[in-house]
């Protein structure tokens, strides 16, 4: 039998924080075997002190881990915020959970991510075709290609929920981390053979407008131009002037974006679903957008729009779907996990309470961490895996 439980601390120092972890786990696991962890903490902690004094109180338990933006969430509805650490521990028998870590360092980020999967299996010691999910956590940055690596050895059907370590001010003070490392310009990978009931879901959340348009020049996360306009004056004009006043003198404009992202159409008609890419920065003097996930010439691009209102609903409707999807009832889960993009935090932080209460009337009463981060990662249509921004993705468990 498997089970899950989630711990919280916010100690003053990385030691002390551990120490309280691993003390409400072992009076609250019943004895079970521990297989695997997941941590979510805000950059107040050093993630090197924290590694280490996970691996000492937890030798021989493979875990990764990643910061959050701003705050972590964890059950029954805490959006903690200052020095915070959450775990989610999975228990019990009849599973594995393989973890692996790697920096980017100047290798073929597809390449890497195809190695991490091959070690995260070896690590759990089961076959690509027992993998039942996937947890990634990279640091901001050639997201794609990884992913594409890691499902060069996965099974393409494998469902994936992940996302970008995140800081609170885009100073690069993020980090991922496993037993094994900590890495700030890498990614970590977990792998679970779980054989019992999941649901998943990843999706966007946002509204199309009716502008559309087609990519006529890009170079990764550099759009250029949309039906051979520059990409900022077209933005604008779709928008009704929201960038109007960085269109000379480029910079940051991702507050006056995140209502607006664009969105990158899968499928069609009405199976028609979309992946989010934030614009990050007006770039002059070519008036070009700098996004925070890439684009391909050629791609389609719609402008999408949300509301607050819509924002704080998200979680609780992400988890919805996932649950009538898989049509699991909400009353078999026995943990989960939700991954919700930063920007998105930024513009609904005084409800973030409540955006989690909602969540938690939607699957229950049962032991789940989020995590707030720079970019979201997982398959808005099965078999197709995606990079994407001012997403939203949730992970539910069952045990029968």
């Amino acid at each position: 039998m498997a089970s899950t439980l989630t711990t919280m601390s916010h100690a003053a120092s990385e030691e002390l924080a551990v120490a309280e972890m691993v003390q409400q786990l072992e009076s609250r696991s019943g004895g079970g075997t521990v297989r695997g962890a997941i941590f979510y903490c805000t950059v107040h902690h050093d993630t090197t002190r924290l590694q280490a004094a996970l691996k000492a109180k937890l030798p021989g338990i493979p875990f990764i881990g990643t910061t959050s933006y701003q705050g972590v969430g964890a059950s029954p509805a805490e959006f903690a915020t200052g020095r915070s650490l959450v775990g989610f521990w999975l228990l019990g028998d009849g599973f594995r959970f393989g973890v692996a870590a790697a920096d980017k360092g100047t290798r073929d980020p597809t390449a890497i991510g195809k190695d991490l999967a091959s070690q995260a299996l070896a690590s759990g010691g089961f076959s690509a075709s027992d993998a039942r999910f996937a947890v990634i956590h990279p640091t901001p940055g050639d997201e794609e290609a990884l992913l594409a690596g890691v499902y060069q050895t996965l099974n393409k059907q494998t469902p994936i929920i992940g996302g970008s370590a995140a800081d609170d001010d885009l100073s690069g003070r993020w980090s991922s981390f496993t037993h094994d490392q900590v890495t700030r310009n890498g990614v970590v990978l977990a792998l679970c053979n779980w054989p019992w009931r999941l649901a998943i879901n990843y999706q966007a959340g946002y509204l199309a407008e009716g502008k559309r348009g087609r990519v006529t020049r890009a170079k990764g996360r550099v759009l250029y131009t949309i039906d051979g306009r520059p990409a900022a004056d077209v933005y604008n004009e779709w928008t009704g002037g929201k960038i109007s006043a960085f269109l000379e003198k480029g910079g940051n404009v991702l507050a006056q974006t995140t209502m607006n992202p664009f969105g990158v159409p899968h499928g069609v008609g009405v199976l028609e679903a979309f992946v989010l890419v934030h614009p990050e920065s007006v770039l002059v003097p070519e008036r070009a957008l700098r996004l925070f996930a890439d684009v391909s010439e050629g791609q389609e691009v719609a402008l999408m729009a949300s509301r607050p209102e819509a924002l704080v609903q998200r979680g609780a409707n992400v988890a919805r779907t996932a649950l009538m999807r898989s049509k699991l009832p909400a009353d078999q889960t026995v943990g989960g996990l939700m991954v919700y993009c930063a920007g998105c935090v930024g513009a609904i932080r005084d409800r973030m309470p409540q955006m989690l209460e909602e969540f938690r009337g939607v699957v229950g009463n049962i032991p789940y961490v989020s995590v707030f981060t720079f970019g979201e990662q997982g398959c808005v249509l099965p078999g197709h895996v995606d990079h994407g921004n001012l997403m939203a993705c949730v992970l539910l468990l069952a045990a029968s």
